[in-house]
């Protein structure tokens, strides 16, 4: 990185071939850049510091950094998190002409009333709070001038810059794939429909919920300049002195809300709010309102699924499983070791071994799964990262109500058990906890055993699990102990028809409204204990001789 950026500074007269508004930001760059100490490496402050000073448009780009942490370190990601625009507020001439400009008419005529001084200011655009005339309160989103042509001057002035001086990753960043997917998302935010359809996307999904709601927007109001929703007055979660006059009960009554619709915005509609931190969660009577929308997360239902898999497999301890859905979302930077990725996969649910499943945290789970997979050289499926950051901060808003409530509950509880043999999730909660997860452990380790035979198997084939034999024995005791070894692996099928037959028993036993199979289920059973009896006999026959 240190080199790269020397290099930058030699090579600053290059810049005087370029247009000139481009040479003098250049310019302006390279004076910010040599106030730093850089010879030891770019560090996650001194990265934040620069983009500080480089000014809103930059500051803007660092923000949308942070959240990829597909391709940057955590420790950059929680530095650019930090960063907040230093921008003076639009003078309320400039706001008005935006208004004209875009919408057609003088704000006096578009607004029955609007407020001069704006809500908030940031390096994109400023809000003003107004009223329609039929006396809808609002919220009016304007973008300031120019600064579309701002961002993308500021682009090709990178896009030069690494295609001048970069070759392959920096600091094993690929900081021109990073590059191109901070200048898409810039476009879609410099793009205020883009909000709009998020507004309405989760309006619609909440409309029939009982205490949620979001605000509406208004399309005669809203372009890709001007966006006009309901003007939202609530108290933030991040609200500590506000949270400290409700009781415990109400504290968790809203927890209970936040936790349960997130996770419905995630198994149930395959569309979430990606910043779901405190400031974004209003408490409304007995509502919450989430608000901010510039950024949202969307799921197939393979993506869902593969979040469950995850969890599943950690909360079972089945590491071949987690293997398995590991690799159909990860994607390695080499040839594939299974043995090691294994042995990884192990290690994850060993960390979990013990813990009461209340005590999870899912954010921290899913970080832990993905720090992982980066440390063994895997490139993860960005969905996967943007949940999991989504996850952590709405834990953050969770706790702060109510340390009490889990959100990982919310999930179970939205998850069919996926199982065979009608053994419904309603009857798997009225059995004790441990009685029906080691139910559960039981038939998906039956189910998952020709898996794991097989993936073991070919582990072996590619070498990649040795095994040592470092011993040597006469011709006529090998032979012995293949006759016992035989005799040992017939044993274990016998015993592993033994109790798939008391499964099926088990299964018939839930099966309650269709007599046609739970008939079907004993026979096979029966047949099932009839052979295991057949066969003991015989291997006791062959033993004994």
């Amino acid at each position: 990185m240190s080199g790269f950026i020397s290099a930058l500074i030699k090579q600053r007269k290059d810049a005087k071939a370029a247009k000139p508004d481009t040479s003098s930001r250049l310019k302006e760059i390279l004076t910010i850049i040599r106030k730093y100490d850089y010879k030891d490496g770019i560090t996650p402050e001194i990265i934040t510091n620069i983009l500080q000073d480089l000014g809103p448009t930059f500051v803007k780009i660092g923000q949308i950094a942070s959240q990829q942490a597909e391709y940057i370190p955590a420790d950059y990601c929680e530095a650019l998190s930090k960063l907040r625009s230093k921008v003076k507020p639009m003078d309320l001439g400039t706001v008005k002409s935006q208004i004209k400009k875009h919408l057609g008419d003088s704000t006096d005529k578009i607004f029955a009333e609007f407020d001069k001084k704006p809500l908030g200011s940031a390096s994109i655009a400023q809000v003003h709070k107004a009223k329609l005339h039929d006396g809808t309160i609002v919220a009016v989103k304007v973008r300031r001038p120019g600064v579309v042509d701002t961002v993308a001057r500021d682009f090709a002035l990178i896009e030069k810059i690494l295609n001048q001086f970069v070759k392959g990753d920096i600091g094993g960043i690929d900081v021109k794939s990073l590059v191109v997917e901070l200048e898409r998302i810039s476009k879609e935010e410099l793009d205020f429909t883009n909000e709009a359809k998020n507004i309405e996307r989760f309006y619609e999904n909440n409309s029939k919920r009982e205490n949620i709601t979001s605000p509406k927007c208004y399309r005669d109001y809203t372009n890709e300049a001007i966006l006009t929703e309901d003007f939202i007055a609530g108290h933030e979660v991040s609200d500590a002195e506000f949270l400290n006059t409700l009781k415990e009960e109400e504290r968790e009554r809203i927890a209970t809300l936040v936790a349960d619709n997130f996770a419905t915005q995630i198994l149930t509609d395959g569309f979430y709010h990606a910043d779901p931190h405190s400031g974004n969660v209003l408490i409304k009577g007995e509502d919450i309102e989430w608000i901010d929308f510039g950024m949202m997360g969307s799921l197939t239902s393979k993506q869902r699924q593969t979040l469950i898999n995850i969890v599943t497999n950690i909360v079972m301890q089945d590491a071949y499983g987690l293997k398995r859905t590991l690799m159909q979302i990860a994607e390695a930077k080499g040839e594939i070791n299974h043995g090691k990725t294994l042995e990884l996969c192990e290690d994850m649910c060993n960390q979990y071994n013990g813990a009461d499943f209340g005590d999870f945290d899912l954010g921290d789970l899913l970080t832990t799964v993905l720090n992982n997979l980066q440390d063994s050289n895997f490139k993860v499926e960005p969905f996967l990262t943007n949940l999991a950051r989504g996850i952590v901060a709405v834990e953050g808003t969770i706790k702060a109500l109510s340390p009490k409530v889990n959100i990982l509950n919310f999930f179970t509880s939205k998850v069919d058990t996926g199982l065979d043999f009608n053994l419904d999730s309603d009857k798997l909660k009225e059995m004790n906890p441990e009685i029906a997860k080691k139910l559960l452990q039981l038939i998906k380790g039956i189910i998952d055993s020709s898996t794991k035979t097989a993936e073991t198997l070919d582990m072996l084939e590619k070498g990649q699990i040795k095994v040592r034999t470092d011993f040597s024995l006469e011709e006529k005791t090998q032979k012995i102990i293949n006759k016992h070894i035989g005799d040992i692996v017939r044993a274990m099928i016998i015993f592993a028809a033994f109790i798939s037959s008391g499964i099926l028993f088990i299964a018939a036993a839930f099966t309650d409204d269709n007599d046609a199979i739970r008939t079907t289920l004993r026979a096979i059973g029966t047949i099932g204990f009839a052979a295991c009896i057949f066969f003991s006999f015989r291997l006791y026959r062959s033993i004994k001789k």
